[in-house]
């Protein structure tokens, strides 16, 4: 998987880290925090979630013992690890966490690469200010030519992606002179093909190829790491986005496959090179040709091929044998094509259930951190009144008074920290929603998957992927808008709807007069409501329901009626096993806690009230009132 390609920057910094210790010579046994911080290199790319558990133990070990380049080293590799699940902002926050601990000195080498890390982040991110900023530290700090090269390589990029071509096209030839020397034919290659897309920025298309030929004639034969052609299939792709003529289309495309089947290119890159020309010349209809490709493409595959470009040959081979009027060979290749994208999604499928376990380690490392400052922030507090009655004790002429001011502070301190308990509790309470809510989300995934339905369960994943970014994105703030807050509930409704079609329908009645941009409120206030409106109460209906949320203004308050025309919470409860029903009272006693946190930690009146929606009737539904002050 793509997020396994991030950690080999790891190992040189595990490298530096054992030339460092003396051999031969006997030493105390490490400390706990220590040996976890070994298992935890080791087990970063293997079993991410193991290592982030062993990274929380790290920190907290660290930071008793005031070890703070442990506690960097933890941080960085937490950032390599969200970093390969493709989380950008969390593996940033990650690195910039241990490049403070880092300015204190010490761990040159560590701080180097984690400022490349950073650099290439937010290069990415479109931050070119603090890019540069990173990528010129990490030469300043780095003793290692290696990294030296990938930092000035880094400042290349950023140049002509900052839309300065010229200044990043000199450093390439600064690059080009550095490599040459050292008979790095591999970085040559590389800084070729992405000297093909700066001169692409300055629309200069023969110059540009030429450098991407260079970069197909630079690369040495046999390699095997399909990682060392993405440099050189990103630059083809550039060529090819520049709408050029499909006999130029066809040739590169030759001439690259030629390349690099004459230096050996490893089994992947091979298949998406032959595979794209069998496309071509099925297009054009020679059907020859493309079977030619095709079948040199069946030829390579194995386990070093990834079930995606296996499950592309045999589809681009079914399609054939149809054209060719051999339906039975087609038949076979695409139950071929199945069983290989069956491999597909079930890679997705443990892909995203580890992203879920992995951030929801993430939400546990928040905690701890905050736990630690909260700790910190005590200690001050205790440091400050000892020293206060140190100085009472000395100024007996001034007892009274001291004693006054004393009580007087004691009494703000513990207001304050009452107060902070209470958003620490808001904080808990909200992070608690989290997983319930993947967790019902992924049972929507698995329910599209098993069903084969490959259409809606790419859609759904895109919505779902969409929808999840929203949530861990709110995830961090105490408010946000109603504007955001509705967009989540939209999607979170289009997301169910696609499952449950067949129960019920839904709208969303907007009142006039509401600043939905203007208005603050708790992030997953609404959505739960609608959750249960929809799991524990419309899909036991036996005819289609329906679902509305309503919000209006009444007085200085916002009203939110969220509505259902389900079988009604008794019957629900009949329904239900003993363990759903105890989770379900659980999920209501979060939202009621969180509501009276909400109301004594900021002043606030929100009020629920939940009834039969219409009583006495057999399908009496649900009402759900939430009603939010309006205003300061």
């Amino acid at each position: 998987m793509a997020w396994k390609y991030i950690f080999l920057l790891l190992a040189l910094c595990a490298a530096m880290q054992q030339a460092s210790a003396q051999p031969g010579k006997k030493s105390r046994a490490q400390p706990t925090y220590l040996q976890n911080l070994s298992r935890a290199r080791e087990l970063s790319t293997s079993k991410p979630e193991t290592a982030i558990k062993l990274l929380e133990e790290v920190i907290r070990g660290s930071r008793k013992a005031g070890d703070k380049s442990a506690e960097a080293e933890s941080y960085y590799l937490l950032g390599a690890i969200y970093e390969g699940i493709r989380q950008p902002e969390l593996a940033l926050k990650r690195y910039q966490q241990a490049n403070y601990l880092l300015e204190a000195g010490g761990q040159a080498p560590l701080r180097a690469r984690n400022n490349y890390r950073m650099g290439l982040l937010q290069l990415k991110m479109d931050q070119f200010g603090a890019s540069e900023q990173s990528f010129n530290r990490c030469l300043a700090e780095s003793k290692d030519p290696e990294l030296s090269g990938l930092c000035r390589e880094g400042l290349a990029r950023l140049a002509v992606a900052a839309g300065q071509p010229e200044q990043g096209l000199l450093l390439y030839d600064s690059l080009e002179n550095f490599y040459a020397k050292t008979n790095d034919s591999l970085s040559l290659a590389r800084i070729e093909a992405q000297r093909s897309k700066a001169y692409l920025s300055q629309k200069d298309r023969e110059q540009a190829r030429q450098a991407y030929d260079k970069s197909l004639n630079t690369i040495p034969s046999g390699n095997t790491d399909p990682r060392d052609y993405q440099a050189i299939q990103e630059a083809k792709q550039a060529l090819e986005a520049e709408n050029i003529p499909e006999s130029e289309a066809l040739e590169l495309s030759l001439n690259t496959i030629q390349s690099q089947q004459a230096r050996q290119a490893p089994a992947e890159v091979l298949v998406e090179g032959q595979m794209q020309l069998a496309a071509l010349f099925l297009e054009k209809g020679e059907l020859a040709e493309a079977e030619k490709y095709v079948e040199a493409s069946k030829a390579l595959l194995g386990e070093a091929v990834s079930p995606a470009k296996r499950a592309a040959v045999y589809k681009t081979a079914s399609e054939l044998s149809l054209k060719r009027g051999a339906y039975a060979q087609a038949s076979r290749e695409y139950q071929q094509y199945i069983a290989e994208n069956e491999r597909v999604f079930q890679e997705k499928q443990e892909e995203l259930e580890q992203q879920a376990a992995i951030l929801k380690s993430q939400s546990d490392i928040d905690l701890l951190i905050k736990d630690f400052a909260l700790e910190e922030t005590e200690k001050a507090l205790l440091r400050n009144r000892i020293r206060g009655q140190q100085i009472t004790i000395g100024l007996l002429g001034l007892l009274l008074l001291a004693s006054g001011l004393s009580i007087y502070f004691i009494m703000k301190n513990v207001r304050a920290r009452r107060r902070a308990n209470q958003l620490l509790l808001i904080k808990s309470l909200r992070t608690q929603m989290n997983p319930h809510f993947l967790f019902n989300a992924l049972n929507s995934v698995n329910h599209f998957i098993s069903q084969n339905d490959e259409r809606a369960a790419n859609k759904f994943l895109a919505d779902f992927a969409r929808l999840m970014r929203l949530v861990l994105d709110h995830s961090q703030k105490d408010f946000i808008s109603l504007e955001e807050e509705l967009e989540v509930l939209e999607l979170y409704l289009k997301l169910e709807h696609q499952r449950f079609q067949d129960k019920f329908d839904y709208a969303i009645e907007k009142g006039p007069g509401i600043m939905y941009g203007s208005i603050d409120i708790p992030p997953m206030l609404l959505q739960p409501f609608v959750e249960n409106a929809i799991w524990h109460g419309l899909r036991y209906k036996t005819q289609k329901g329906h679902l509305s949320v309503a919000l209006s203004l009444e007085g200085k308050e916002l009203a939110v009626r969220i509505t259902d025309d389900g079988i009604g919470r008794a019957r629900s409860l009949a329904l239900k096993t003993k363990h759903q029903s105890r989770y379900q009272s659980t999920g209501l006693q979060n939202v009621h806690q969180r509501i009276a946190a909400l109301n004594q930690a900021y002043g606030k009146s929100y009020r629920l009230d939940i009834s039969d929606a219409r009583p006495g009737e057999e399908d009496c539904g649900t009402l759900a009132a939430i009603h939010i002050p309006l205003g300061s």
